[in-house]
């Protein structure tokens, strides 16, 4: 399978620039693949959605709606029709 790659920048005020870059890597040895920073995390597809998942409920529930320089870089999904 083609690696693919998905990444967004996103506000980090820890350090010097002030921005990190989120990456998330699909189609290699491990299903997926996603860098924070300096950190990286391999798992399963089901792992992956399980993350996604928690993290949505967790952020919407206590952090409100999605910021808008997160939506900006969201990749727009088709709608069957």
């Amino acid at each position: 399978m083609t690696p693919r790659y998905f990444s967004v920048i996103a506000p980090a005020p820890w350090n010097k620039s002030g921005t990190t870059k989120v990456t998330v890597r699909t189609g290699v040895v491990c299903e997926v693949y996603v860098c924070v920073g300096n950190s990286r995390a391999a798992m399963s597809a089901d792992e992956a959605w399980a993350l996604l998942t928690a993290l949505g409920n967790a952020l919407h529930a206590t952090c409100g709606d999605t910021p808008t320089w997160a939506a900006e870089q969201a990749i727009p999904t088709e709608q069957e029709g």
